[in-house]
C-alpha cells in the first residue's frame, strides 16, 4: 500500500510538473504573439525563430487600414511593409515632365532689336538686347497649335523688325513670322509661321490649381542657350506687378532661374502641362536675382481661344 501512495505522488508530482511547463511555453508563446495554430507546427516555428526573432516581436500579425479596410497593412519591428510602397526619384520626374514640353518650345530671332527706354523700378522684363540677338536669338516662344502658332511675350518682338522663329529639332531653319495680334494689358503676343511640316503643341493645364511650393519647370533660350531648363518652387501666385506703367494683375512668383532670353518660355508643372508664361524678373543688375515672375496661362486662354481658330 505504501509503494502504490508513493507511485501515486510521484505521478501526480511529475503530472503537475508537465502541466506546469506547459503553462509556462503557453504564457511564453502567447508574449511573443505565437497562435494556438502556429503552436501545433511548434518545430517550424522554432526553426523561424532563430532565424529571424523580429518577427514574433509584435502583438497583432494583421492590421486593418482604416482608411482603406479591404487592404492589411502587416507591422514588422516597427515598419511598415506593404506592395504598393515604391521609391520615387524627382530627377526622373523632372525629365519626364521636361520632356513633355520641350519640343513645343521655341527660339525667337530678328534681324534688328531697336533701343528700348528703361522704366523705373527694379522688376522689369528681361527685355532683349543686340548683344542676345549676336547670341541666336531673343528670346522664346511656344508652339499653342500645330499649325504653327506660337505663344510669346509682346516685350520680346515689340522692338524688333523682322520676326523669325526657329522650332526645335531644326538648327538655323529660320521662318518668317506674322504676328497676328498682341495684347499689352497680358504682355503677350501670338505668332504665325508656315511651317511645312505640323509643329507639336504643348500641352495647356490650369494655373488656378497652383498653390505655394508646388514644384515648377521654366524652359527656355537664356542668352540663346536653346532648351534650357531649370526648376524651383512657386512663392506667391498672387503678385500684381507694376512694370512700365502697367499692372500686371496675379502673377506666379518663382525662384526658377531665368534670364534674357528666357521671356516668353513656359512655367510647367510636374505633370508636363503649361500653367505660365515667363516674363519678367526682379533685379538690380538686370540678370536673375533669385525671383522671376510667370503670367498664369489662364490669362492668356481668351487671347489664344478668339485667335487661333
Amino acid at each position: 500500500m505504501e509503494k502504490f501512495k508513493e507511485f501515486i505522488a510521484s505521478y501526480l508530482t511529475g503530472f503537475l510538473s508537465i502541466l506546469l511547463v506547459l503553462n509556462v511555453i503557453i504564457v511564453f508563446f502567447s508574449m511573443v504573439g505565437i497562435t494556438w495554430k502556429e503552436m501545433i507546427t511548434i518545430s517550424t516555428n522554432l526553426v523561424d525563430i532563430l532565424k529571424d526573432p523580429s518577427q514574433y516581436l509584435y502583438h497583432e500579425s494583421h492590421q486593418t487600414n482604416i482608411l482603406e479596410p479591404n487592404r492589411d497593412i502587416r507591422h514588422t519591428a516597427g515598419l511598415i511593409s506593404d506592395p504598393n510602397i515604391q521609391l520615387v526619384c524627382s530627377d526622373e520626374s523632372f525629365s519626364i515632365a521636361a520632356s513633355k514640353v520641350r519640343t513645343s518650345v521655341v527660339n525667337i530671332t530678328c534681324d534688328q532689336i531697336s533701343p528700348d527706354i528703361k522704366g523705373a523700378g527694379d522688376t522689369t522684363f528681361d527685355d532683349p538686347t543686340p548683344n542676345l540677338r549676336i547670341l541666336g536669338g531673343i528670346g522664346s516662344g511656344l508652339v499653342i497649335d500645330s499649325r504653327g502658332y506660337i505663344l510669346t511675350c509682346y516685350h520680346i518682338i515689340a522692338n524688333a523688325k523682322n520676326v523669325y522663329v526657329i522650332p526645335f529639332g531644326y538648327d538655323e531653319n529660320k521662318l518668317k513670322a506674322t504676328i497676328m495680334t498682341t495684347d499689352k494689358r497680358t504682355n503677350l503676343a501670338i505668332l504665325r509661321i508656315n511651317c511645312p511640316y505640323p509643329l507639336p503643341a504643348a500641352t495647356i493645364g490650369d494655373s488656378d490649381l497652383m498653390e505655394i511650393a508646388d514644384i515648377v519647370l521654366a524652359i527656355g533660350n537664356p542668352f540663346g542657350l536653346e532648351q534650357s531648363v531649370t526648376h524651383g518652387i512657386i512663392s506667391d501666385n498672387r503678385r500684381d506687378l507694376l512694370i512700365k506703367g502697367i499692372v500686371y494683375k496675379q502673377m506666379i512668383q518663382t525662384d526658377a532661374p531665368i534670364n534674357r532670353g528666357s521671356s516668353g518660355g513656359p512655367l510647367v508643372n510636374m505633370n508636363g502641362e503649361v500653367i505660365g508664361i515667363n516674363m519678367a524678373i526682379y533685379s538690380t543688375t538686370g540678370v536673375y536675382n533669385g525671383v522671376s515672375f510667370a503670367l498664369p496661362i489662364n490669362q492668356a486662354k481668351r487671347l489664344m481661344a478668339k485667335y487661333v481658330p
